[in-house]
């Protein structure tokens, strides 16, 4: 916890014992603690800390919520407004009524669209973050989502209460109701003041993260010119085994939000890292030397991967449980496996890939699409990646996904994807497009990789099928390769019902394919 200092703006009052009632009357309530920054900044007006006192002692400790629930609404009122003060003072308490690390990094984790997975929260638990979310975000809550809370507050009162009448049952489910608004306007209240005011200094902090968040842009020089890979790593324990998540073109480190909280759920360790040209990592500033002036390419993409994990993080080695990657992340994955995974362990050595929604080698017709994309886009940064955006959601997530733009008008995740397309820089996608444009991994030698393990998985309804069907014709004749060399049989997964991305599309059908194998390793 950062140390408390003084407000930019005011003085603290701490008015000494029997000299202010209203003191102490807060001394009583708050025990221990005596009177705190925030008291102490509302002592300026006495009255308003003395209502203030009352209001928050009874929506605090006299309600009949769950506290679970309660310290979770007040959380994401939090993290959304910026209130670390108030983020610090209540996770401690969530964790008291129950609530894991996994659960608080899907509170903590304001980007991503909602509702999250499923799995991690409960239902109620779900429709509370969801009604926090709304009402702080927006004041008006959509009837929709107000429903849902009334729906799951109601199932929890007549799991609480045997024997109440319909009537009864209507008038507690009320009450609670009430309760659960007063709780995210109270503390939309709350925090609100302190970041106005300053209080113990914290309006310059981050909300902090319920695990160990460290964020990195690693230099990469190694032929090439100079540049940055942004970088962030989460980590449960030092002695924990990491994950390193590989995205794919259009996309940053962002597009596996979804899926981390089952990672952090079984005390991963993780490393995210967005790939050259997207999100805030950045392309080299010239070609590099030799015949190939690319400045993406996918082994150039591997090695970016290897210089992270070799050289800028200290992490044991043979501790890397895999490196997971998706569509432009998956080649890349399979470049890292010919390319790298040393037999003898070393920091760079990993236990596992599992490869996603990708090739090994470019399809003979897809070099003239890239090309076209690029047309498509035409250089310009607004209005030439709306278009491509426009195009590749719908092709990613074709109709029979839970979130194809034909079925779902308005889906939170089809939106969120389409703005991670229009915030990538056309540099970064025209220099990814033209890597994923004539690439092939078999000549890399990645059939005689000596990887222990790997998992190859596909969308059902990615291109029609055909992703899948040809992702899993390599694995076969891969596999073919290995029983010659005594390694562990390749294993395949179709992901039914998901498109391009099945860790946005079918996140829990994704992670349950990716759990069964990792607790196989």
């Amino acid at each position: 916890m950062p140390d408390e200092r003084p407000s930019k703006w005011i003085p603290g009052r701490y008015p000494a014992p029997g000299t202010s009632p209203v003191g102490d009357a807060i001394r009583q309530r708050r025990g221990e603690r005596g009177i705190t920054a925030l008291d102490a900044a509302l002592l300026h007006v006495p009255p308003a800390a003395e209502g203030w006192n009352t209001l928050l002692g009874a929506v605090r400790s006299k309600g009949a919520l769950s506290g679970d629930v309660r310290e979770l609404m007040i959380l994401r009122v939090a993290a959304i407004n910026g209130a670390a003060y108030e983020w610090i003072h209540h996770e401690h308490v969530g964790r008291q009524h129950g609530l894991t690390t996994s659960q608080l990094y899907i509170v903590r984790d304001i980007t991503t669209p909602l509702p999250p997975a499923q799995g991690i929260l409960s239902h109620l638990q779900t429709a509370a973050l969801v009604f926090s979310d709304a009402s702080t975000r927006t004041v008006a809550v959509p009837d929709s989502v107000t429903e849902d809370l009334k729906k799951e507050l109601r199932n929890w009162v007549l799991k609480e209460n045997s024997g109440l009448s319909e009537d009864e049952v209507k008038a507690k489910t009320d009450d609670v109701f009430v309760e659960a608004s007063l709780i995210t306007a109270t503390y939309n209240m709350v925090s609100r003041f302190l970041v106005a005011v300053d209080v113990a200094g914290f309006s310059r902090e981050p909300v902090p993260w319920p695990l160990e968040r460290q964020e990195y842009f690693f230099p990469i020089s190694n032929d090439d010119p100079t540049h940055i890979i942004h970088t962030i790593t989460l980590k449960s324990s030092s002695s924990a085994p990491y994950v390193v998540f590989v995205n794919s073109l259009l996309t940053d480190f962002t597009m596996w939000s979804l899926v981390l909280p089952y990672f952090i759920r079984r005390e991963y360790n993780i490393v995210l890292l967005s790939q050259r040209g997207h999100g805030q990592s950045t392309l080299p500033t010239s070609p590099p030397s030799g015949n190939d002036q690319r400045t993406v390419t996918i082994p150039l993409l591997a090695s970016d991967i290897h210089t992270i994990l070799s050289s800028h993080l200290n992490i044991p080695s043979g501790n890397i449980k895999a490196i997971i990657g998706v569509s432009q992340g998956g080649a890349t994955v399979l470049a890292y496996a010919a390319l790298y995974n040393e037999t003898n362990e070393s920091p760079s050595t990993t236990q596992s890939i599992i490869v996603c929604d990708t090739a090994p080698r470019t399809p003979a017709t897809n070099q003239s699409a890239w090309e076209e994309r690029i047309k498509l886009v035409g250089g310009d940064q607004l209005s030439g990646m709306k278009r491509l955006a426009d195009a590749t959601v719908p092709r990613w997530f074709p109709p029979g996904s839970q979130i194809s733009p034909q079925e779902c008008q308005g889906n939170k995740r089809a939106a969120w994807v389409s703005s991670l397309i229009t915030s990538t820089p056309v540099s970064g996608f025209e220099a990814g497009a033209r890597a994923l444009g004539s690439y092939d991994v078999l000549e890399l030698g990645v059939m005689e990789s000596s990887v222990p393990n790997v998992l190859l998985l596909a969308g059902s309804l990615d291109g029609g099928g055909k992703v899948g069907a040809s992702l899993k014709q390599f694995g076969e004749e891969w596999n073919e390769k290995r029983k010659v060399q005594g390694r562990s049989e390749i294993e395949f997964v179709s992901v039914e019902g998901s498109g391009h991305l099945p860790m946005i599309d079918e996140p829990e059908k994704f992670w349950e394919a990716v759990n069964a194998f990792l607790s196989r390793i």
